[in-house]
């Protein structure tokens, strides 16, 4: 799944990608055959619906198809990756779900400087942040984008970019909102050096929402780049205004808006990282795709100052163990009621080869929600450990054990939950 408030731990998390924009660029060469992988997983529970009384067990029966492809260089490029799911509880705690996780992406080059990009994401993102990541809880975002891009160089030191998108996001609850959105962008950018190039950007779209509401947001930003030779610092500083309307009534809010964009390689083992944004936008933008661990509150307003940071450090070690380290934290302030909510999380993961074909697993999270309108805190904390044995180069197995709880100042939001889960793909070569 694509994200989740609690600890869902399969064996990795997975970026499932579609493989229809393949069909719209003949003019692409075909690179190696694609990967492809089939998974079970059963997964016991008990408590499986992650409620504070009356726990519920059951067992639930996981298939999956797995899949990732790319072309090679060329006037039309592709690339998908993606994992296609099917879910049925032994205990009919929960009807049967399909759950699909995807992104693909086509660009074909037109002419010299104009390209015409196709785009689509699917996820099964998180309802809301009050409820734990159950699959009441979740709803399947679709978001298709699709334009051109036309970079025009001035000098050999100034370039334009003018890019134009149509996107369409639809959510499979009927209960919440879809969209059309067309947005237009202009950038003018400048080659200091070799290394530093700095510019302009102003941006303008227009949502329109099936409920009858109208959303338009206009950006200004001042744009940079720099490179070093183990450091990439990229990001951007402006002002944003977004309007809303629905019938006769209007609101209006602007503020700074901006992002930023860290990597440093530390050695030929360790990376760090830094991500962090902060918009203007709506609950149909794909800001929760952007940064996983954002959950757009669905009951909430249609428009909200949207804040996100989240850093990192992978770490492979001369004995073949791997180490991640990550913490986020999360800002949704709804511009159209007085909730506001924060959250702030640490995530760590550990892998130990015992053998060439034996490792064992443990990863840890924890979580502090608040939430403005009821002054209630809440804190997340999962813990599994586990071990994955490569049985052949085509099938490998894997068994985790996990524990799960939430405590709340709302007591009807707390759950305990403890689980095991045994699994096994086949990977096609």
């Amino acid at each position: 799944m694509a994200k989740g408030m609690d600890f869902r731990a399969r064996k990795g998390t997975h970026r499932a990608q579609l493989g229809l924009l393949l069909l719209c660029c003949p003019a692409m060469s075909l690179a190696a055959p694609p990967e492809i992988s089939l998974g079970y997983d059963a997964r016991y529970s008990d408590n499986i619906e992650n409620t504070a009384t009356q726990a519920q067990n059951d067992l639930e029966n996981r298939f999956s198809l797995q899949g990732n492809y790319q072309t090679d260089p060329g006037k039309c490029v592709a690339s998908v990756d993606g994992e296609i799911a099917h879910s049925i509880y032994t205990e009919n705690t929960y009807d049967p779900e399909t759950q699909i996780n995807a992104d693909a992406l086509g660009r074909c080059e037109l002419a010299r400087g104009l390209s015409w990009d196709v785009e689509n994401q699917v996820r099964e993102v998180t309802r809301s942040s009050r409820q734990s990541d159950t699959p009441n809880n979740r709803t399947r975002k679709n978001v298709f984008r699709t334009g051109p891009d036309y970079r025009w160089r001035l000098t050999a030191r100034d370039s334009v970019q003018l890019s134009s998108r149509y996107e369409n996001t639809e959510l499979s609850d009927e209960a919440e909102a879809d969209s059309e959105r067309v947005t237009g962008s202009a950038a003018w950018n400048h080659l200091f050096s070799s290394d530093l190039t700095a510019g302009l950007s102003a941006s303008v779209s227009e949502v329109d929402l099936d409920t009858g509401a109208d959303i338009q947001t206009r950006s200004l930003s001042v744009t940079g780049t720099k490179r070093w030779a183990t450091t990439t610092l990229s990001g951007s500083l402006g002002v944003s205004e977004i309007e809303t309307e629905l019938g006769s009534v209007s609101q209006e809010s602007d503020g700074i808006v901006g992002d930023l964009s860290l990597i440093r390689t530390l050695d030929s083992s360790a990376t760090i990282f830094l991500r962090a944004s902060r918009e203007l936008t709506d609950q149909t933008s794909d800001f929760d795709i952007r940064f996983e661990d954002f959950t757009f509150e669905l009951q909430e307003s249609n428009t909200l100052e949207a804040t996100s940071i989240e850093t990192g450090l992978n770490k492979s070690l001369n004995n073949g163990d791997r180490l991640t380290l990550s913490a986020f934290a999360n800002r949704s302030d709804f511009l159209e009621s007085e909730e506001r909510e924060d959250q702030i999380g640490v995530r760590a993961g550990y892998t130990r080869q015992i053998t060439p074909l034996l490792s064992a697993v443990g990863n840890a999270r924890y979580q502090y929600l608040s939430f403005e309108s009821d002054q209630s805190d809440d804190q997340v904390v999962g813990l599994d450990l586990g071990l994955n044995y490569r049985a052949s180069r085509s099938i490998e197995l894997a068994a985790r054990i996990g524990r799960n709880e939430r405590t709340s100042d709302i007591k009807a939001q707390e759950y305990e939950e403890n689980w095991v889960l045994l699994s096994i793909d086949y990977r096609f070569r």
